[in-house]
């Protein structure tokens, strides 16, 4: 069941916003809809980012080690 969402958005945003939909055959809630599963897809994104940056520093792996682990993952192959 779709819920029902009101927002405040600033006036030139919200042209901006229309002639975005325009331009791509949407309506202005299939433009927020897609807007939001982005940024929730990205906030996803960064809590793994943030999971794997924990458990490499905890196993004493920083960035320039990247080239190596991926390697040792490969069997040495590049």
């Amino acid at each position: 069941m779709a819920k029902i969402l009101s927002v405040s958005i600033p006036d030139e945003l919200m042209r901006e916003a229309e002639a975005v939909a325009r331009a791509q055959g949407k309506t202005k809630s299939e433009l927020v809809r897609e807007a939001l599963r982005r940024q929730v897809q990205l906030e996803r994104l960064r809590a793994l980012q943030r999971y794997a940056r924990d458990r490499a520093e905890e196993r004493g792996i920083g960035p320039e080690d990247g080239e190596a682990c991926v390697d040792e993952v490969r069997g040495g192959r590049a």
